[in-house]
């Protein structure tokens, strides 16, 4: 060993000379600890001058003396954790064995449970679906009444309508029938003036005056009769119209509360299904 090398392991031995014991709370590993703290009290802090052969060696003589103490350790370990190792694999292989008997009659209830629970979700289902079914039924039979009226409504506009065109065929008829008499009357009137003009024309012209006036009151009578059957046509007419926007009116809002219920009835069927899933969330 050189003067250089031996003069630094001195002076370690010289700064540390007491042994600090390194605790331990494992019985079998006193003795290591006793030795680690030795080996701590000569070995700490030193380096070494491994480029030279005698501080070289010093170091592989330090290094195998830790490396055997920590073998030593490692055999103890084992040594000290074998029994406890097959205990738990002992533990382990019965817990496995208890759990698969355990399991044997467990399984079978919990298959019944489980398909009592698998019945009962079934008819619950059901019964829903029988529900629906009804609630669809009910609602469809409104819709198909409420339909029939609106129809029978509408069928009874068309037959007003009908009528009303009839009258007003009959009444256009009428007057082409009154204007064919009027212009048979003057025909008539004309030749008869002719006639009794050769005898005087004085009754002549009289009988133009009184032609024209009765004609005149005639067509004023003609006009009048048509105005008033206007009228009163236009009056039909407009009270159909407000009957017909009325219908129309009632058809909307029939619509408006289909829709209306069947938004409450999504609603509660909803909250229904929430109020089930909560159920079951908690039940787990």
């Amino acid at each position: 060993m050189s003067t250089h090398t031996k003069e630094r392991i001195d002076m370690t031995s010289v700064q540390t000379t007491e042994v600090a014991i390194i605790p331990t709370s494992i019985q079998e590993y006193e003795k290591t600890a006793a030795a680690l703290a030795e080996l701590d009290r000569r070995y700490k802090g030193i380096r070494y001058d491994v480029l030279t052969k005698d501080g070289l060696l010093a170091a592989t003589k330090a290094r195998a003396e830790l490396r055997t103490l920590r073998i030593a350790l490692e055999k103890t370990r084992v040594a000290i954790k074998a029994p406890a190792l097959k205990r738990t694999q002992e533990i382990d292989t019965e817990a496995r064995r208890l759990t698969a008997a355990i399991c044997a009659l467990e399984d079978p209830i919990d298959a019944q449970i489980k398909a009592e629970e698998m019945r009962k979700e079934q008819e619950r289902l059901a019964a829903e679906r029988a529900e629906q079914e009804r609630i669809e039924a009910e609602q469809r039979a409104i819709r198909e009444a409420e339909q029939r009226k609106i129809e029978e409504a509408q069928a009874e506009i068309r037959r007003r309508q009908d009528a009303l065109d009839r009258a007003e065929q009959a009444r256009r008829e009428e007057e082409a029938e009154h204007r064919r008499v009027i212009e048979e009357q003057d025909r008539a009137a004309r030749l008869r003036i002719e006639e009794e003009d050769r005898k005087a024309r004085a009754i002549r012209e009289e009988q133009d005056r009184v032609a024209r006036i009765a004609r005149e009151e005639e067509e004023r009578k003609t006009r009048k009769a048509r105005e008033e059957e206007e009228a009163r046509l236009k009056a039909e007419r407009d009270k159909m119209d407000a009957e017909r926007r009325a219908v129309e009116e009632a058809q909307r809002k029939a619509r408006e509360e289909e829709e209306a219920r069947a938004r409450k009835e999504r609603d509660r069927k909803e909250a229904e299904q929430r109020a089930i899933e909560e159920r079951k969330r908690k039940a787990r």
